[in-house]
């Protein structure tokens, strides 16, 4: 193999959100979303890839998304379910570099 092209990837977390809980709503607390990614997560670790190619002497040409689906129960405000909800959210991507010539 010559090594004239070379790959890596990353997955990025979800993202929070803040919600009260208790009676009294005195409390804050942090939950995860399935439908956000942490952006500025992904940014940085974006960056970190570019940069560990740059490094080994690859020029990047493209850059491939890993898309996740997801799903959730859907019910109505009595309670009834009427199904699932599918969508599917950017976590990541596959990085691909090429060796930059001499």
């Amino acid at each position: 193999m010559s090594g004239k092209f070379k790959t890596s990837w990353f997955y990025a977390s979800l993202d929070t959100y803040k919600k009260d809980v208790g009676i009294i709503r005195v409390k804050k607390e942090e939950f995860y979303t399935q439908r956000n990614v942490n952006f500025d997560k992904f940014a940085e670790l974006l960056q970190e890839k570019y940069e560990e190619l740059d490094a080994d002497g690859y020029e990047v040409v493209n850059v491939v998304p890993i898309s996740m689906g997801q799903s959730e129960s859907c019910t109505q405000k009595n309670g009834n379910y009427v199904g699932d909800v599918g969508f599917s959210i950017t976590r990541g991507a596959v990085v691909v570099g090429k060796k930059k010539e001499a």
